[in-house]
Protein backbone atom coordinates (compact mmCIF):
# COMPACT_ATOMS: atom_id res chain seq x y z
CA UNK A 1 0.00 0.00 0.00
CA UNK A 2 3.01 2.30 0.22
CA UNK A 3 2.33 4.42 -2.82
CA UNK A 4 4.47 7.26 -1.53
CA UNK A 5 7.57 5.50 -2.85
CA UNK A 6 6.03 5.67 -6.32
CA UNK A 7 5.30 9.37 -6.01
CA UNK A 8 8.97 10.24 -5.88
CA UNK A 9 9.13 8.90 -9.39
CA UNK A 10 6.04 10.71 -10.21
CA UNK A 11 -12.07 -1.23 -2.42
CA UNK A 12 -14.77 1.23 -2.72
CA UNK A 13 -16.50 0.84 -6.02
CA UNK A 14 -18.12 4.23 -5.64
CA UNK A 15 -14.86 6.17 -5.90
CA UNK A 16 -14.41 8.12 -9.11
CA UNK A 17 -12.66 11.18 -10.46
CA UNK A 18 -13.92 14.30 -12.14
CA UNK A 19 -12.08 13.46 -15.34
CA UNK A 20 -13.40 9.92 -15.73
CA UNK A 21 -16.42 9.67 -17.98
CA UNK A 22 -17.63 6.04 -18.19
CA UNK A 23 -19.70 6.87 -21.28
CA UNK A 24 -16.67 7.85 -23.32
CA UNK A 25 -15.06 5.23 -25.50
CA UNK A 26 -11.40 4.78 -24.61
CA UNK A 27 -8.90 4.86 -27.45
CA UNK A 28 -5.24 3.94 -27.44
CA UNK A 29 -3.34 7.24 -27.04
CA UNK A 30 -0.26 6.23 -28.97
CA UNK A 31 0.77 4.69 -32.29
CA UNK A 32 3.63 2.22 -32.38
CA UNK A 33 6.03 2.04 -35.30
CA UNK A 34 8.89 -0.46 -35.30
CA UNK A 35 11.83 1.29 -36.94
CA UNK A 36 14.44 -1.42 -36.33
CA UNK A 37 16.49 -2.55 -39.31
CA UNK A 38 14.81 -5.58 -40.83
CA UNK A 39 16.64 -8.87 -41.30
CA UNK A 40 13.84 -10.60 -43.11
CA UNK A 41 11.88 -11.61 -40.02
CA UNK A 42 8.21 -10.59 -39.85
CA UNK A 43 6.96 -8.18 -37.22
CA UNK A 44 5.09 -10.11 -34.52
CA UNK A 45 1.67 -8.54 -33.99
CA UNK A 46 -0.32 -11.59 -32.88
CA UNK A 47 -0.45 -10.27 -29.33
CA UNK A 48 -2.07 -7.52 -27.30
CA UNK A 49 -5.78 -6.74 -27.46
CA UNK A 50 -8.53 -5.16 -25.42
CA UNK A 51 -8.81 -5.97 -21.70
CA UNK A 52 -12.13 -5.36 -19.95
CA UNK A 53 -11.67 -7.25 -16.68
CA UNK A 54 -9.05 -7.86 -14.02
CA UNK A 55 -6.70 -10.53 -15.34
CA UNK A 56 -3.11 -11.43 -16.17
CA UNK A 57 -1.50 -10.97 -19.57
CA UNK A 58 1.94 -11.77 -20.87
CA UNK A 59 4.49 -11.26 -23.60
CA UNK A 60 4.19 -13.32 -26.79
CA UNK A 61 6.11 -16.60 -26.74
CA UNK A 62 8.78 -17.37 -29.30
CA UNK A 63 8.39 -21.07 -28.50
CA UNK A 64 11.38 -21.41 -26.20
CA UNK A 65 10.14 -19.52 -23.14
CA UNK A 66 11.31 -16.14 -24.40
CA UNK A 67 9.56 -13.39 -26.30
CA UNK A 68 10.29 -13.07 -30.05
CA UNK A 69 12.29 -10.41 -31.83
CA UNK A 70 10.44 -7.63 -33.65
CA UNK A 71 7.36 -7.89 -31.43
CA UNK A 72 4.79 -5.12 -31.48
CA UNK A 73 1.96 -5.53 -28.94
CA UNK A 74 -0.57 -3.13 -27.43
CA UNK A 75 -3.04 -3.95 -24.66
CA UNK A 76 -5.84 -1.40 -24.26
CA UNK A 77 -7.23 -1.66 -20.72
CA UNK A 78 -10.73 -0.38 -20.16
CA UNK A 79 -12.31 -1.84 -17.03
CA UNK A 80 -15.63 -0.16 -16.35
CA UNK A 81 -16.84 -0.18 -12.75
CA UNK A 82 -13.33 -0.54 -11.28
CA UNK A 83 -12.28 2.86 -9.92
CA UNK A 84 -8.62 1.96 -9.51
CA UNK A 85 -6.26 -0.96 -9.94
CA UNK A 86 -2.57 -1.84 -9.84
CA UNK A 87 -0.51 -3.19 -12.70
CA UNK A 88 1.89 -5.62 -11.02
CA UNK A 89 4.62 -7.84 -12.44
CA UNK A 90 4.45 -11.52 -11.58
CA UNK A 91 7.49 -11.98 -13.80
CA UNK A 92 9.55 -9.48 -15.74
CA UNK A 93 12.65 -10.07 -17.88
CA UNK A 94 13.16 -7.61 -20.71
CA UNK A 95 16.47 -6.85 -22.42
CA UNK A 96 18.26 -3.91 -20.86
CA UNK A 97 21.37 -1.86 -21.44
CA UNK A 98 22.34 1.48 -19.97
CA UNK A 99 18.81 2.54 -20.88
CA UNK A 100 15.63 1.05 -22.33
CA UNK A 101 15.87 1.62 -26.06
CA UNK A 102 15.98 -1.82 -27.67
CA UNK A 103 13.19 -3.80 -25.97
CA UNK A 104 10.78 -2.12 -23.55
CA UNK A 105 7.32 -2.07 -21.99
CA UNK A 106 5.52 1.26 -22.18
CA UNK A 107 2.67 2.12 -19.79
CA UNK A 108 0.42 5.15 -20.23
CA UNK A 109 -1.83 5.75 -17.23
CA UNK A 110 -3.05 8.71 -15.17
CA UNK A 111 -1.90 11.01 -17.97
CA UNK A 112 1.73 9.87 -17.63
CA UNK A 113 4.01 7.69 -19.74
CA UNK A 114 6.54 5.32 -18.16
CA UNK A 115 8.93 2.84 -19.80
CA UNK A 116 10.48 -0.29 -18.34
CA UNK A 117 13.12 -2.89 -19.14
CA UNK A 118 15.49 -5.05 -17.08
CA UNK A 119 14.80 -7.81 -14.60
CA UNK A 120 12.68 -7.87 -11.47
CA UNK A 121 14.76 -10.80 -10.20
CA UNK A 122 18.13 -9.08 -9.98
CA UNK A 123 19.96 -12.36 -9.46
CA UNK A 124 19.09 -13.35 -13.02
CA UNK A 125 20.75 -10.44 -14.75
CA UNK A 126 22.93 -11.77 -17.53
CA UNK A 127 26.27 -10.45 -18.71
CA UNK A 128 25.01 -10.39 -22.28
CA UNK A 129 22.48 -7.78 -21.27
CA UNK A 130 25.28 -5.43 -20.31
CA UNK A 131 26.91 -5.36 -23.72
CA UNK A 132 26.39 -2.00 -25.32
CA UNK A 133 24.57 -2.08 -28.63
CA UNK A 134 25.51 0.61 -31.10
CA UNK A 135 22.44 0.67 -33.27
CA UNK A 136 18.99 -0.67 -34.08
CA UNK A 137 17.29 1.22 -31.28
CA UNK A 138 13.53 1.28 -31.52
CA UNK A 139 13.33 4.85 -30.25
CA UNK A 140 15.48 7.64 -28.89
CA UNK A 141 12.60 9.42 -27.22
CA UNK A 142 11.55 7.32 -24.23
CA UNK A 143 10.59 9.27 -21.11
CA UNK A 144 10.37 8.26 -17.44
CA UNK A 145 12.60 5.27 -18.02
CA UNK A 146 13.46 2.50 -15.54
CA UNK A 147 15.98 -0.16 -16.59
CA UNK A 148 15.73 -1.90 -13.22
CA UNK A 149 12.61 -3.98 -13.82
CA UNK A 150 8.92 -3.21 -13.57
CA UNK A 151 7.47 -1.13 -10.72
CA UNK A 152 3.87 -1.46 -9.55
CA UNK A 153 1.72 1.18 -11.20
CA UNK A 154 -1.45 2.54 -9.62
CA UNK A 155 -4.09 3.32 -12.24
CA UNK A 156 -6.99 5.61 -11.41
CA UNK A 157 -10.17 5.49 -13.44
CA UNK A 158 -10.01 1.99 -14.91
CA UNK A 159 -8.15 2.88 -18.12
CA UNK A 160 -4.56 2.44 -19.27
CA UNK A 161 -2.46 1.29 -22.22
CA UNK A 162 0.41 -1.18 -22.02
CA UNK A 163 2.61 -1.69 -25.08
CA UNK A 164 5.63 -3.86 -25.78
CA UNK A 165 8.24 -3.64 -28.52
CA UNK A 166 11.40 -5.61 -29.17
CA UNK A 167 14.09 -4.98 -31.77
CA UNK A 168 15.52 -7.49 -34.26
CA UNK A 169 18.13 -9.15 -32.02
CA UNK A 170 18.83 -10.49 -28.55
CA UNK A 171 15.46 -11.06 -26.94
CA UNK A 172 15.19 -11.24 -23.18
CA UNK A 173 13.08 -13.69 -21.23
CA UNK A 174 9.39 -12.92 -20.84
CA UNK A 175 6.97 -11.02 -18.64
CA UNK A 176 3.60 -11.55 -17.02
CA UNK A 177 1.62 -8.58 -15.72
CA UNK A 178 -1.45 -8.75 -13.51
CA UNK A 179 -4.26 -6.26 -12.92
CA UNK A 180 -5.21 -6.17 -9.23
CA UNK A 181 -8.06 -4.05 -7.92
CA UNK A 182 -7.05 -1.32 -5.50
CA UNK A 183 -8.90 -1.06 -2.22
CA UNK A 184 -10.31 2.01 -0.54
CA UNK A 185 -7.18 2.81 1.45
CA UNK A 186 -5.04 2.55 -1.70
CA UNK A 187 -7.19 5.26 -3.28
CA UNK A 188 -6.98 7.50 -0.22
CA UNK A 189 -3.22 7.05 -0.11
CA UNK A 190 -2.89 7.84 -3.81
CA UNK A 191 -4.63 11.19 -3.36
CA UNK A 192 -2.52 11.98 -0.31
CA UNK A 193 0.47 11.25 -2.51
CA UNK A 194 -0.68 13.92 -4.94
CA UNK A 195 -0.65 16.42 -2.08
CA UNK A 196 2.77 15.27 -0.89
CA UNK A 197 4.22 15.50 -4.40
CA UNK A 198 3.08 19.13 -4.63
CA UNK A 199 4.88 20.24 -1.47
CA UNK A 200 8.08 22.29 -1.62
CA UNK A 201 11.03 19.95 -1.12
CA UNK A 202 13.04 22.57 0.73
CA UNK A 203 10.32 23.31 3.31
CA UNK A 204 11.33 22.17 6.79
CA UNK A 205 7.83 20.98 7.56
CA UNK A 206 7.22 18.80 4.46
CA UNK A 207 8.72 15.65 5.98
CA UNK A 208 6.85 16.24 9.24
CA UNK A 209 3.55 16.49 7.39
CA UNK A 210 4.19 13.24 5.50
CA UNK A 211 5.32 11.42 8.65
CA UNK A 212 2.28 12.63 10.61
CA UNK A 213 -0.05 11.44 7.89
CA UNK A 214 1.51 7.98 7.78
CA UNK A 215 1.37 7.67 11.54
CA UNK A 216 -2.40 8.06 11.25
CA UNK A 217 -2.63 5.99 8.09
CA UNK A 218 -0.73 3.06 9.61
CA UNK A 219 -3.05 3.15 12.62
CA UNK A 220 -5.95 2.94 10.18
CA UNK A 221 -4.39 -0.08 8.44
CA UNK A 222 -3.70 -1.85 11.74
CA UNK A 223 -7.31 -1.33 12.86
CA UNK A 224 -8.78 -3.07 9.82
CA UNK A 225 -9.90 -6.67 10.39
CA UNK A 226 -11.93 -6.98 7.22
CA UNK A 227 -15.25 -6.41 8.95
CA UNK A 228 -17.63 -3.47 9.22
CA UNK A 229 -18.04 -2.13 12.76
CA UNK A 230 -20.08 0.99 12.00
CA UNK A 231 -22.82 0.10 14.52
CA UNK A 232 -20.30 -1.18 17.09
CA UNK A 233 -18.59 2.20 16.87
CA UNK A 234 -21.82 3.79 18.04
CA UNK A 235 -23.31 4.93 14.76
CA UNK A 236 -26.89 4.25 13.74
CA UNK A 237 -29.09 4.69 10.72
CA UNK A 238 -29.59 8.36 11.51
CA UNK A 239 -25.87 9.03 11.17
CA UNK A 240 -24.35 9.82 7.81
CA UNK A 241 -22.06 7.18 6.34
CA UNK A 242 -21.43 9.13 3.14
CA UNK A 243 -17.92 8.98 1.77
CA UNK A 244 -15.97 11.23 -0.55
CA UNK A 245 -16.72 10.25 -4.13
CA UNK A 246 -14.86 12.95 -6.05
CA UNK A 247 -11.37 14.13 -5.22
CA UNK A 248 -10.37 17.58 -6.45
CA UNK A 249 -8.06 17.70 -9.45
CA UNK A 250 -6.15 20.90 -8.69
CA UNK A 251 -7.17 22.59 -5.41
CA UNK A 252 -4.87 20.91 -2.89
CA UNK A 253 -6.37 22.72 0.10
CA UNK A 254 -9.71 21.19 -0.82
CA UNK A 255 -8.05 17.85 -1.58
CA UNK A 256 -6.42 17.85 1.86
CA UNK A 257 -9.86 18.19 3.44
CA UNK A 258 -11.27 15.45 1.20
CA UNK A 259 -8.50 13.03 2.16
CA UNK A 260 -9.22 13.81 5.81
CA UNK A 261 -12.95 13.21 5.31
CA UNK A 262 -12.27 9.94 3.51
CA UNK A 263 -10.08 8.71 6.37
CA UNK A 264 -12.77 9.68 8.87
CA UNK A 265 -15.42 7.79 6.93
CA UNK A 266 -13.20 4.73 6.69
CA UNK A 267 -12.48 4.88 10.42
CA UNK A 268 -16.18 5.05 11.32
CA UNK A 269 -16.82 1.94 9.26
CA UNK A 270 -13.68 -0.14 9.52
CA UNK A 271 -11.52 0.86 12.50
CA UNK A 272 -12.42 -2.21 14.52
CA UNK A 273 -9.21 -3.53 16.10
CA UNK A 274 -7.28 -1.96 18.96
CA UNK A 275 -7.88 -0.60 22.43
CA UNK A 276 -10.65 1.91 22.99
CA UNK A 277 -12.54 3.72 20.30
CA UNK A 278 -9.92 3.56 17.59
CA UNK A 279 -12.10 5.45 15.12
CA UNK A 280 -12.15 8.45 17.46
CA UNK A 281 -8.37 8.34 17.82
CA UNK A 282 -7.99 8.26 14.04
CA UNK A 283 -10.43 11.12 13.51
CA UNK A 284 -8.71 13.34 16.09
CA UNK A 285 -5.24 12.61 14.73
CA UNK A 286 -6.32 13.04 11.09
CA UNK A 287 -7.87 16.41 11.94
CA UNK A 288 -4.53 17.57 13.35
CA UNK A 289 -2.76 16.51 10.16
CA UNK A 290 -5.33 18.37 8.06
CA UNK A 291 -5.02 21.52 10.17
CA UNK A 292 -1.22 21.34 10.09
CA UNK A 293 -1.28 21.46 6.27
CA UNK A 294 -3.91 24.19 6.20
CA UNK A 295 -1.83 26.34 8.54
CA UNK A 296 1.39 25.90 6.55
CA UNK A 297 -0.27 26.46 3.19
CA UNK A 298 -2.59 29.28 4.28
CA UNK A 299 -5.76 27.37 3.38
Amino acid sequence: MKLFSLIAGASASYYTTESYDPTTEFTTPTTWVNTATTNGEPIVTDCGGRITELQTFSSPDAGDGTYPNRAHCTWTIDIRGVPAFFIKANQFEVEWDDYCAFDFVKVIANGEERNFCGFNDHRRRRDAGKKAKKGNKLTEDLVNVSNDGFEDIFVLGGQATVSFSSDHSYSGGSFELELVEADRLDIIEYHFGRIAASLPEDASWTERYVNRFYKVFNKVVDADNGENCYEDNGFGSEDSADDVQVFDESDFCKLNGQVNAALNSWARNNACEGRGKVHRQVIRAARKVRNFYNDKMGC
